[in-house]
């Protein structure tokens, strides 16, 4: 069952308004301490407010509900383009606050999320379905793929970093985030085998607006991770952190950026 707020119509950007003005109102009642400073998505100065999360995941923007990994991406985003309107993007498993940006920005947003009983291709609202190992889209459809937290939940990511590169025009861009570990190589916690996932390491989720059950983590992504997402030849990732208390980013966040040759 998809959250509301992914089936969106203008009734349903309305509720998502409201809730968004409950929640901003629920979370400053709840807060003992509060930090200003300027939000990259609201493009405003706002007030960001502690949660018992996370350093990627606190404070969180009242106005938006982004939390740092969020506004980390956006922030390293307008600094690789001077202008993204007239970009044609591609986001997997948005974030409300992120899809909401995007689409209000780009010249053209495509956003998807991956339910298996349904057909590739078929509409959710207005997002896609979309399996990113098997991906709908024509070769070369996109300027900017984007997904945040996601590659850690693959069952395979290398067949999905392939078909992002296919998806790519020449020079476009993957922007993503994932937690890594730095000091350890990347690790397998499952493995996809005989049709089904097999369990490597005790279970670990994270928390999944689709899954009230939470999303499976599938690979501890560790400080050989560059070398892994790209093609040799074809493509190279670097890193940016980034660190700015004044945008409610309090401890460093590292946004991983593929572009294609």
């Amino acid at each position: 069952m998809l959250p509301p707020w992914i089936v969106w119509s203008r009734a349903a950007l309305l509720l998502g308004e409201q809730r968004k003005r409950r929640r901003r109102r629920r979370l400053m009642r709840r807060a003992n301490a509060k930090l200003r400073g300027h939000c990259p998505i609201c493009a405003a100065d706002v007030t960001f407010l502690p949660a018992d999360a996370g350093p990627r995941e606190t404070p969180r923007c009242v106005e938006c509900g982004s939390v740092p990994r969020h506004r980390a991406l956006v922030s390293v985003l307008t600094r690789l383009y001077p202008s993204i309107a007239d970009l044609h993007v591609h986001e997997s498993s948005p974030s409300a606050c992120t899809a909401e940006y995007l689409r209000r920005h780009c010249a053209r947003f495509t956003g998807s999320y991956y339910l298996p009983n349904k057909r590739p291709g078929a509409k959710l609202g207005v997002f896609v379905n979309c399996d990113l190992g098997q991906q709908p889209f024509a070769a070369h459809s996109f300027d900017l793929v984007v997904t945040q937290d996601v590659l850690e939940h693959l069952p395979r990511p290398q067949p999905a970093l392939r078909e992002i590169e296919r998806t790519l025009r020449p020079g476009g861009r993957h922007l993503f985030t994932v937690p890594r570990t730095p000091d350890q190589p990347t690790r397998a916690r499952a493995e996809w085998r005989d049709g089904a996932l097999h369990q490597l390491l005790p279970a670990e989720y994270h928390r999944d607006p689709t899954d009230k059950n939470g999303s499976l983590v599938v690979t501890d992504w560790g400080h050989d991770l560059e070398h892994l997402v790209a093609s040799p030849g074809r493509s190279r990732c670097t890193v940016h952190t980034v660190l700015a208390p004044q945008h409610g980013i309090l401890t460093p966040v590292e946004v991983f950026e593929v572009q294609t040759g």
